[in-house]
């Protein structure tokens, strides 16, 4: 993989506590931005993959954008049960 070198504009405070966050996780910052980059990424490449209506991703995204919660699960069970059915499928 070839790497881009380039600079962007970021929030002192922000940058601080990247730093500081990416030396408790024992790693450096490089690649504690490569990682939140590639997981916002692979999020949208999911989210654009799921066969849903543009109109139902419009609602969720309006709930977001008003600050509510786009949806809830309601079950009994655990996250860990959850996680479990969902890789089954």
């Amino acid at each position: 993989m070839t790497e881009k070198i380039t600079s962007i504009r970021i929030d002192n405070d922000l940058w601080k506590k990247a730093k500081i966050l990416a030396i408790k996780r024992g790693i450096v910052l490089k690649d504690l931005v490569e990682e939140l980059l590639s997981n916002e990424v692979r999020g949208e490449e999911f989210m654009q993959s799921l066969p849903v209506s543009a109109e139902l991703m419009q609602s969720l995204q309006d709930r977001v954008d008003k600050g509510e919660v786009p949806f809830i699960i309601s079950t009994n069970r655990t996250a860990v049960e959850l996680v479990r059915e969902g890789r089954g499928r």
